[in-house]
């Protein structure tokens, strides 16, 4: 890789030049052009003969979204076959960002993952132990991979969903049952004891974005992450959801939650201490903090 002259390919990003990105064995090449690309995959070949190595071109394909003109791709005379997904690491890659799919390959994981400890899990009465199997086998097949998802209101409840219909069958309770005696889903989860997806998917991705931030400045995940493009219009309508909406929401929550609970703490303090701020004499004042009122 030290003897390819990138320096000026790639999408700049952040002021930085990503051209590639390598993960064992595999390699992943991003150009702004279909003719740039064509340039550096034979690049790439070049010095992989070099020193003995050949492409494998039945595992070589390319994706492309909709910046870039439709045009063949090839590498020596050999096309390049394009495709608009990808399976990678268990987690499927789309141009569109479009999480739909990915959501239908979590659902068909849980319930294989659930079909292994099916009949275990309807047949003990050891609740702690149900919960155990679930929690540790379908809830891993159901979010996996989900600290990199960016979530919407629409996905977490086909996440909840997938998740109460392998409920209700581990306890042996159809959807007719639960509306003829009226349960509700926090009554079946109060049985069940495991844990929610949705809350789960949310921890994790507050996990990674740990991880992501004591990266250094210059690792790639964090550069991306913070990246702000400046030469790219938005496009008219609503933003897409970005993977660090659901961040940004749940600081701002803590944060409105903590100037809550301070205001209350000097509101009641303002009370005791009295108009003007000698606690001499102070007697009749209103909690802020549980709402009672009496004398003090």
């Amino acid at each position: 890789m030290r003897e390819l002259e990138w320096e000026d390919m790639g999408v700049k990003v952040d002021g930085r030049q990503l051209h590639h990105l390598r993960f064992a064995d595999d390699i992943v090449l991003i150009t702004p052009s279909i003719s740039q690309a064509e340039r550096m995959l034979a690049d790439f070949d070049r010095v992989c003969g070099n020193v003995g190595l050949q492409l494998n071109l039945t595992k070589t394909i390319f994706m492309s979204n909709g910046q870039v003109s439709d045009a063949p791709f090839s590498l020596n005379g050999a096309n390049i076959s394009e495709c608009s997904s990808y399976v990678y690491l268990g987690r499927e890659v789309n141009m569109a960002n479009d999480l739909a799919p990915e959501l239908s390959r979590r659902k068909r994981a849980a319930w294989r993952a659930f079909k292994s400890v099916e009949e275990v899990a309807k047949k003990t009465k050891n609740v702690r132990l149900r919960a155990h199997l679930f929690d540790s086998t379908v809830l891993p097949a159901l979010t996996y991979a989900s600290e990199t998802w960016a979530i919407r209101t629409q996905d977490e409840h086909a996440i909840s969903v997938a998740q109460r219909v392998i409920e209700r069958t581990m306890l042996g309770v159809t959807r007719f049952t639960q509306v003829r005696e009226g349960l509700r889903c926090s009554e079946l989860r109060r049985r069940s004891k495991i844990r929610d997806a949705v809350a789960w998917a949310k921890l994790s991705k507050i996990v990674w974005a740990g991880h992501v931030m004591r990266f250094a400045d210059t690792h790639c995940t964090r550069v991306v992450t913070d990246w702000i493009p400046r030469d790219v219009k938005r496009t008219p309508g609503r933003p897409p959801t970005r993977w660090s909406n659901f961040i940004v929401k749940a600081l701002n929550d803590r944060y409105d939650v903590m100037s809550l609970e301070r205001g209350g703490f000097i509101g009641a303090l303002w009370h005791a201490t009295g108009t003007n701020g000698d606690p001499a004499g102070a007697r009749s004042s209103k909690s802020t903090i549980n709402g009672t009122t009496g004398d003090r």
